[in-house]
C-alpha cells in the first residue's frame, strides 16, 4: 500500500501553536491534504498525553485512529471523494536538548517514536525526573543527546529516535551555531541506532547527496506543523503495510521507502546566509567574501542551510548515491492559489476555491501531484498552467535567509494581469494598465479613494447620486434648476428644500463627504449654510467656499489646541460643567445639535434636553453609550403636529454654520 505521512507535527500545548492542533482538526485536514499516517506529537505532555488516550483506539500494529463517533462527525463535513479517506496515527514527541560538550553549548531536536501507550509511559517517567514535561509540548531538557537516544531505545521494543531538521543553524545535529560535523560525534557509542535523518524546509535529499557520510541514512521530511493547515507541506512517501513495525524497518533497510514530498529548499527559512535586521541576503561565496560578518553592521552572519552543506560536502552538486530515494518539490495549492488571485494563501477567497477544487478533484497533494492537467483545466485553466510549471520544476525563486521564509512564484510580474486583462489593477501593480471601466455606484466611492484623492474645489453635482443607483425603483424626472440641487437625488433634494420646522435626517453610510453639504451654501440662506458628516471637520468664513481638513487631521477636530476653531454660535454651555463648549457634530453623544441664528435648527439646553450636553465626561454616564446616537424628535412649536419629516440618506447630515 502506498500512502502519505507527516510524522513531526504539534499539539495546541506547544508553544506558538494554534488552538485547532488537536486531533480532530487534524484528522480533518489530513483528509482534505490527502496524508495517511500522522504523528500526534507531544505525548510527553500530560493533558495532550491524557487527550491521546480518551481519544484514539487502537488500529493496525502500532498505529491508532480517531473514535468512530468522533470520526463520524469529521466525515460528515468533507465532501465525499475525502470523508473515507484512512486516517492513522503514530505517538510521537519532539525533545530539545541543550546541554554543554567540548567546551561549546549544544542545541538539538530530535523525534521520538513509540508503538504504545505503554511505551510512552514509560519514557515520560524517566524524563519527568529530568524536567518539567508540562510546561511546553515540545519539552526542553538539560540532557546529552547520547543519552536520551538511550532513554529512548529503553523504554520499549521498537522505539526509536530520528534527528529532526538536521540543518537548521540554531537547534539541530548540523546546525552552524550549536550542532556537530557528524553523526557519530553527537551520539558517540549508540550512533548505530540512527538509520534516518529528517531534511528541514530548508534543504533537500540531493543538496545532502553531496555529503557521503549520510549515504547510510534514510532521508525523511515532515511538515513541522505548528497548525493543522500546513499538514503536510512536506512529507514521506511509503508503499508498505500500513502499520508501525512496517514504517520503521523500511527507514531501517530502505525497501518500502519511496522517497519524500518537499518544498522547494529556498522557501525555507534558512537557505542562504543573512541578517534579517540589515536586509542582507548572500550566497555562501559571497559570506566567504566578506568575513562571515554583515557588511552594514558588522555582525556576524546567520549561516544558512546551503553554506554548512557546502563546508561538509565532499562531492559536487548534483551528484546522486545509487539506489537513493527519490524526492519531488512542491508549492503548496493554497500559495498557488493566492498569487493566481492575487490575495494571500490563508484569505477566504483562497479557501473556498480550493474547497470548491477539492470536492471535484479529490485531496490538495493529488491534485499537485497526480491529477492530469486536462482535468484540473475546465476548473481553473490559470491553475492547470501553474501546475504544468511546477512539475516541470520551472519556478521563480527568492531565497529565505535568517529565519525569513523564502518565495516561489510560477508567474512572472505582470504575467497574471496580461492573462487576465479584465482583472482590476491594484493600486501598485508593476505594469501601466488600461483605466479600468466606470465601478458600480455602490464601489465607486472605494475605487476613487484606491486611485486618488479628489481635488477639494470639485462641485457636489460633478459626480452621479449614489442612493438612487443603488435603489431599483424609478423615480419620475426632476427638473433641473441650474444650481447645485441638480447634483442630489430626489431625497437629499427635498431635504435640502425644507425651511421651516424641523427635520430629522436618519443616518447610514456611504455618502462620499464632498456630497454631504446643502447645495445652499450661502450663509444667509435657510435652512443651514452647511452639511458635513461625521469624518471631516468644514468650516466658512462669510461668502467664501468651504475648506475641508483631511479626517483625523489635528484640524478636523474642533475645539482641538491646534484645530481651526468653530464657529461662534456654534458654541452652547454644557449643563455639568456650565463651561462653553463646541457641540460634536458627528454621531457620538447626545443627539443635540447647534446651528447658526435663523437656522430651523436649535440648540439642545439643559432646559429643554434634561440631561448633560455631549462635549462634557459626565454626559457618557448613562443613556446611549459613547459613540452611539440617542434617539431623539426635536420638537418645536413651529412644526406642524410635532411630527418632524423624515428622509432617508446615506449620511449623518449636521449643522456646522
Amino acid at each position: 500500500m502506498r500512502f502519505i505521512a507527516d510524522l513531526h507535527i504539534h499539539s495546541k500545548y506547544s508553544r506558538a501553536c494554534s488552538k485547532d492542533c488537536d486531533l480532530e482538526h487534524l484528522t480533518w485536514w489530513a483528509r482534505r491534504k490527502g496524508v495517511t499516517l500522522v504523528g500526534t506529537g507531544d505525548f510527553t505532555h500530560p493533558a495532550w498525553f491524557d487527550h491521546l488516550r480518551e481519544t484514539l483506539v487502537p488500529a493496525e500494529p502500532g498505529l491508532f485512529r480517531l473514535r468512530d463517533d468522533l470520526d463520524r462527525e469529521i466525515a460528515r463535513k468533507l465532501p465525499p471523494r475525502l470523508a473515507n479517506e484512512p486516517v492513522r496515527f503514530m505517538l510521537s514527541v519532539e525533545i530539545s536538548t541543550i546541554y554543554k560538550r567540548g567546551d561549546r553549548t549544544r542545541k538539538i531536536h530530535h523525534l521520538i517514536y513509540v508503538p504504545g501507550f505503554a511505551e510512552a509511559e514509560r519514557f515520560n517517567a524517566r524524563l519527568g525526573r529530568i524536567g518539567n514535561l508540562g510546561s511546553d509540548g515540545r519539552p526542553i531538557l538539560g540532557l546529552d543527546s547520547r543519552d536520551l537516544l538511550e532513554i529512548t531505545l529503553e523504554s520499549g521494543e521498537g522505539s526509536y529516535l530520528i534527528p529532526a531538521h538536521v540543518w537548521t543553524p540554531w537547534f539541530a545535529v548540523f546546525g552552524s551555531k550549536s550542532g556537530f560535523d557528524a553523526i557519530e560525534e553527537c551520539y558517540v557509542d549508540l550512533a548505530d541506532h540512527i538509520f534516518a535523518l529528517e531534511t528541514g524546509l530548508s534543504s533537500d535529499p540531493a543538496m545532502n547527496w553531496r555529503v557521503s557520510a549520510l549515504d547510510r541514512y534514510r532521508l525523511v521530511s515532515n511538515s513541522d506543523a505548528h497548525s493543522p493547515p500546513i499538514l503536510g507541506r512536506e512529507a514521506t512517501v511509503f508503499d508498505t503495510g500500513l502499520d508501525y513495525f512496517a514504517v520503521r524497518d523500511a527507514l531501517r533497510t530502505g525497501e518500502g521507502h519511496v522517497g519524500t514530498l518537499e518544498f522547494f529548499p529556498e522557501e525555507g527559512k534558512y537557505h542562504v546566509d543573512g541578517h534579517r535586521k540589515c536586509g542582507v541576503r548572500m550566497e555562501p561565496r559571497e559570506t566567504r567574501a566578506v568575513g562571515g560578518r554583515c557588511p552594514e553592521c558588522g555582525k556576524p552572519l546567520t549561516v544558512g542551510v546551503l553554506s554548512r552543506v557546502e563546508d561538509l560536502a565532499d562531492r559536487p552538486e548534483g551528484f546522486r548515491p545509487e539506489g537513493a530515494a527519490g524526492f519531488e518539490s512542491l508549492v503548496p495549492l493554497p500559495e498557488i492559489m493566492g498569487e493566481i488571485l492575487g490575495v494571500g494563501p490563508k484569505s477566504k477567497r483562497v479557501a473556498t476555491e480550493i474547497d470548491r477544487l477539492t470536492a471535484a478533484l479529490g485531496p490538495e497533494l493529488a491534485i499537485l501531484r497526480e491529477v492530469p492537467v486536462d482535468e484540473v483545466e475546465p476548473h481553473s485553466a490559470l491553475l492547470a498552467e501553474a501546475l504544468r510549471r511546477l512539475r516541470r520544476g520551472q519556478v521563480i525563486r527568492e531565497a529565505g535567509y535568517d529565519g525569513e521564509y523564502g518565495v516561489i512564484r510560477l508567474f512572472e510580474p505582470g504575467e497574471l494581469e496580461r492573462a487576465n486583462p479584465v482583472a482590476t489593477p491594484s493600486l501598485f501593480d508593476d505594469l501601466p494598465v488600461a483605466a479600468p471601466a466606470p465601478a458600480p455606484a455602490a464601489k465607486r466611492r472605494r475605487t476613487a479613494k484606491a486611485a486618488t484623492a479628489p481635488a477639494e474645489s470639485e462641485a457636489p453635482a460633478a459626480e452621479a447620486p449614489q442612493a438612487a443607483a443603488e435603489t431599483p425603483t424609478v423615480r419620475p424626472a426632476v427638473p433641473a434648476t441650474g444650481t447645485l440641487l441638480d447634483g442630489l437625488d430626489p431625497d437629499q433634494r427635498a431635504a435640502a428644500e425644507i425651511t421651516e420646522g424641523p427635520l430629522l435626517i436618519i443616518a447610514g453610510p456611504g455618502t462620499p463627504a464632498r456630497r454631504a453639504r446643502s447645495p445652499t451654501g450661502s450663509p444667509t440662506s435657510s435652512p443651514p449654510a452647511a452639511y458635513r458628516p461625521s469624518s471631516a471637520w468644514r468650516s466658512r468664513s462669510p461668502g467664501g467656499p468651504p475648506r475641508r481638513w483631511p479626517s483625523g487631521s489635528p484640524r478636523s477636530r474642533p475645539g482641538t489646541r491646534r484645530g481651526s476653531p468653530p464657529p461662534p454660535s456654534t458654541r452652547s454651555a454644557c449643563a455639568s460643567c456650565a463651561s462653553s463648549t463646541n457641540a460634536r457634530a458627528s454621531g457620538r453623544g447626545s443627539a443635540s445639535r447647534t446651528s447658526r441664528p435663523g437656522s430651523p435648527w436649535r440648540p439642545s439646553s439643559p432646559a429643554t434636553s434634561g440631561r448633560p450636553a455631549a462635549c462634557c465626561p459626565r454626559s457618557r454616564r448613562g443613556g446611549a453609550p459613547a459613540g452611539r446616537p440617542r434617539a431623539r424628535t426635536p420638537r418645536s412649536p413651529t412644526s406642524p403636529s410635532g411630527t418632524p419629516r423624515r428622509f432617508a440618506v446615506s449620511t449623518w447630515w449636521t449643522s456646522t454654520t
